[in-house]
Parts: C-alpha cells; sequence; structure tokens
C-alpha cells in the first residue's frame, strides 16, 4: 500500500483505537515507529530505484531489441514499407513498446523478489486472513503467491501483469508490527488492486500515451526534421525528445492514474473489511513509518499516492 485541522492534522481523524491513548501507550507507540536516519532512507530509495531502473532496462531493450528485428524483416519483405514518420512505421513503434512494456510488467515481481531477497510467506495470520477474503470477494488467490520481503519500512504492494501471475508482498517490518486484523486489510488493499485491473490499466494508459506522441510527432514531422540536420544534434534531439516524453507521461498519466487507483482500492477494501478496521489499519501503517505528517502541497500532488489525510477523507465518505 503505497494527511484538515489546525494544529495536529489528524487531530480530529484518528480511527477508534488510536483516541486520545496515555502517556504508557505514547511512548509504546513512539517504540513502534520506524524511524531512518538518512543513510536507511537512501539504502530504501536506492533499492526501490534499481528495482525501477531494471524494469525500465528491461522495457528499453525489448523494444529496442524487438524494432530492429521488426525493421528489418519488414525492410526486407517489403522495402519502403515502415519508413520513419509513416503510419505503419508508427504502428510498429507502439507495437514494440507494447512488448517491452509488458515484459517488463511481468518480470518486475521477480524483480522484487531478487532486489529485496523475497520469500514464499508461510503465516497463519495470512491464511486466515485470506480465508475471509476469499469468502468475501469471491477471488481464487493462492497462498504461494503472497512473499515477504526484506524492508527498513511497513509497506505491502502487489506486482505482475496478468491475474494468475500476480504477486503479493510484505515487507518484515509491517509482519512484525501490525496485528492480524490490520494484516488483513492491508491485504485487502492488495487483493482490490487485483479486482479492479489497475496493473493493465497502469499498461494500457502507457500504450495510448506512446500513441498520442508518437501520432504528434507524425503531424508535426518531427522525423522528417530529424533527417536534416546533423547526426550529432539527432542524438542530443532523440535524447532531450525522449526524456521530455518519459517525465510527462510520469507526472501526467502514471501519477495521477496511480492515486486514482489508491483512492478506488481503498474503498473497496473498506467495503470488505469494514471502514473503522480499515481506516485503522491505514492510520497504523503511516504512524509505523512516520509519515502522519502531511507533505507540503506540490509534493502531494506529485506522489504515486495520496496522502494519509485524503485517503482517510475519502474512505468516510465513501
Amino acid at each position: 500500500m503505497h494527511d484538515a485541522t489546525d494544529g495536529n492534522p489528524l487531530e480530529n481523524q484518528v480511527p477508534q483505537g488510536n483516541q486520545e491513548p496515555s502517556a504508557d501507550s505514547v511512548t509504546r507507540d513512539d517504540d513502534d515507529v520506524i524511524r531512518l536516519n538518512w543513510r536507511e532512507k537512501l539504502v530504501e530509495a536506492g533499492l526501490m530505484g534499481a528495482m525501477i531502473v531494471c524494469g525500465m532496462l528491461i522495457a528499453v531493450i525489448i523494444i529496442i531489441a524487438s524494432l530492429f528485428i521488426m525493421y528489418s524483416a519488414f525492410d526486407e519483405l517489403a522495402p519502403g514499407f515502415a519508413e520513419p514518420g509513416s503510419i505503419s512505421f508508427v504502428v510498429l513503434i507502439v507495437l514494440c513498446a507494447a512488448i517491452g512494456n509488458a515484459c517488463s510488467f511481468v518480470c518486475a515481481p521477480y524483480l522484487i523478489r531478487l532486489i529485496f531477497r523475497g520469500y514464499e510467506l508461510k503465516d497463519e495470520r495470512i491464511d486466515r486472513a485470506l480465508k475471509r477474503l476469499i469468502a468475501v470477494t469471491g477471488m481464487d488467490i493462492k497462498p504461494e503467491k503472497i512473499y515477504a520481503i526484506k524492508g527498513r519500512t511497513a509497506n505491502a504492494a502487489v506486482s505482475g501483469l496478468f491475474r494468475k501471475a500476480q504477486y503479493i508482498f510484505f515487507t518484515d517490518k509491517l509482519l512484525e508490527r501490525m496485528n492480524e486484523e490490520e494484516i488483513s486489510a492491508i491485504l485487502a488493499h492488495e487483493l482490490a488492486h487485483v479486482k479492479h485491473k489497475h496493473m493493465p490499466r497502469m499498461l494500457l494508459a502507457v500504450l495510448l500515451w506512446m500513441c498520442v506522441v508518437q501520432v504528434f510527432i507524425r503531424l508535426t514531422a518531427l522525423n522528417a526534421y530529424f533527417q536534416t540536420i546533423d547526426e550529432y544534434w539527432q542524438m542530443w534531439a532523440s535524447g532531450g525528445l525522449t526524456a521530455v516524453n518519459f517525465y510527462l507521461l510520469v507526472l501526467l498519466v502514471l501519477f495521477p492514474l496511480s492515486r486514482r487507483h489508491e483512492y478506488q482500492a481503498d474503498a473497496t477494501a473498506a467495503r470488505w473489511v469494514g471502514i473503522d478496521c480499515y481506516k485503522q489499519a491505514l492510520y497504523r501503517l503511516h504512524q509505523l513509518n512516520d509519515r502522519l505528517k502531511p507533505p507540503r502541497k506540490v509534493l502531494a500532488k506529485l506522489g504515486t499516492h495520496p496522502t494519509l489525510q485524503e485517503r482517510l477523507e475519502r474512505v468516510g465518505d465513501a
């Protein structure tokens, strides 16, 4: 799974079970908070960054390889059919992008297991929670698809493209610090992502963006313009255009879509386990990671997840 009022922004929104804790419980909660120093945060970000970079690298390699193979085949079988700037060339690029990104999504669970030293989770709490959720949702989720991974923060995630090849991951810190009801609520959130097919939708958004960009390049004749400039500047122009395309894709498509998916998964999970139980788990997760304080508005709009305050309000209004 991947913050209202003056003073403490969550003062009036703390879920039941967290209201007005005693001094002893405050000390205990403070001890439970996973506080990371800057070195640990760098390590945690580095691992996640490595996973993202590996996924992108796989996609780029497959896209380039498939584009080279298909272009060579078309050039030999039908010379001039896939010339740069033509409609057939645009279709070829989108097709190669679909193959590369799909392979990246499919490989993601295995990258996570490799980078974060994942192992199949054997936990009776998960087994009981899974049985309850299967009865409620009607979904067929196998226990062997749930893995534990090493991590300094409390977190959970679902990865993979198709339902039968998707895996759910829990960090060992989350399993150590959260109770069975909270774990069940977070598992429900990840299952909601699977239920709503959020991974395929994310891939579809990437492909639609690629179509729009390629049509734009063709209509503006940028490919034809690139052919008229020096090869050195062609390389820099192509690299700059790729970088701009990537950042626009992330900021305008993927991040907003990810936040929308989180709201949808929150609402579905709360319906499955109960609003109070889900809000408690959501609050506890942010508390463990020392993220109760809302970020600045600009940063909140640039994140993959909504703030805790926004999520609690949406769940409460559902």
